[in-house]
């Protein structure tokens, strides 16, 4: 048997991706590298492309290279990206158009893949750390001081505590004992923290799919940024590699950092990895130590995402929950740590009747 060659998982991730069952845009583009991937006479370009950036980031991983590369094109592409994704064209001619756009803007995509990462910032992605950070820190001695991990833009840590942008999105996110009524998170310190260069919103906008789907995903972004208490937030910026596990160690000790939030970050990276960021942070955290992982389902080729809560008690990992949506819109369905958190962290949720407390309403029915 030969051995894989670095493109092999690349390819494979590709194709993967191509079946998504939700088109927003990026759906043809996976499907057309998958095809190239496949044969290097048909496109050298994008093979080698595609070699030397798994080369250059090897803790990174093949899905993510993936999506960067999709990204990429976005943003090189002009007019030609509506052709590449168009299954109204021949594929092998859109492969054809696709390595010859390879090959002309070769230096600025290189830069691109090893420099850049997919910082797509959601809107709505702060929904659920805000409900959990605010429990949990409910019953503790001290406040949250919050660094949200491979951040993006930014956004999330400005809009914990946004009132605002909290009941303007609630509604469309259902829990299963209903409505999670606003709770502030008692903050001591906030911190974005991203690899260099930290995005700004031009490359932001290019990590959104060519759909009008994600064109009114992004103006619901430019909007939050809007909101007078999300733009003057007190929110410290931090270029941080996180796989460069003592710098790591040294910024959460740093700033006593006690809470970190990683949501569609872990899949970036390699399984190993991810393993090793994850250690890091449960020994340098201080106390309570919590660490709230969001994550795509099945490494971005099913909808929706899972939540999950480590802490001292939990250092393997408790599963709260998945979202329907990874956008944050449908339901929230419980797995089996739900009960156990809300048990120990009541949440206070609203129906039409009023509000209950999920911990004790379990215990009044048994």
């Amino acid at each position: 048997m030969s051995p894989r060659s670095p493109v092999d998982s690349v390819r494979e991730a590709a194709i993967q991706l191509g079946q998504h069952p939700h088109d927003h845009g990026w759906r043809e583009l996976y499907r057309l590298f998958g095809y190239g991937l496949s044969d290097e006479r048909h496109a050298p370009h994008l093979i080698d492309v595609v070699r030397q950036a798994r080369r250059r980031r090897p803790s990174y991983s093949p899905v993510h290279l993936v999506t960067l590369l999709g990204i990429a094109v976005q943003a090189l592409a002009d007019d030609a990206l509506p052709t590449l994704i168009s299954d109204d064209h021949p594929v092998i001619d859109r492969l054809a158009r696709l390595d010859q756009l390879l090959e002309a803007r070769r230096a600025r995509l290189d830069l691109l893949l090893a420099h850049r990462q997919n910082s797509f910032t959601a809107a709505r992605r702060f929904l659920v750390p805000q409900v959990l950070l605010a429990a949990y820190f409910a019953r503790q001695d001290r406040p949250a001081v919050f660094a949200d991990l491979g951040t993006g833009l930014g956004i999330l840590p400005r809009q914990l505590n946004s009132k605002t942008l909290y009941e303007r999105f609630v509604d469309e996110l259902e829990w299963p004992d209903g409505y999670p009524v606003f709770q502030p998170v008692p903050l001591a310190g906030r911190f974005a923290v991203d690899r260099g260069p930290m995005p700004d919103l031009d490359w932001v906008r290019s990590c959104y799919g060519p759909s009008a789907y994600y064109t009114a995903q992004y103006h619901e972004l430019t909007a939050a940024l809007d909101v007078p208490e999300v733009h003057t937030a007190e929110v410290r910026y931090q270029a941080l590699d996180i796989t460069d596990l003592p710098d790591l160690d040294r910024f959460i000790d740093k700033h006593q950092i006690n809470a970190v939030n990683l949501s569609y970050t872990l899949y970036e990276l390699e399984r190993a990895t991810r393993a090793a960021v994850l250690a890091t942070l449960t020994g340098a955290l201080h106390e309570p130590a919590l660490i709230i992982v969001t994550e795509p389902n099945e490494e971005l080729t099913q909808p929706g995402c899972t939540v999950t809560i480590r802490d001292r008690d939990h250092p393997d990992g408790l599963p709260v929950c998945t979202v329907s949506d990874g956008h944050f819109r449908g339901r929230v369905t419980p797995l089996a740590g739900y009960r156990q958190f809300v048990g120990d962290y009541p949440i206070r949720f609203e129906r039409r009747t009023g509000a209950v407390d999920a911990a004790s309403r379990d215990h009044a029915t048994g």
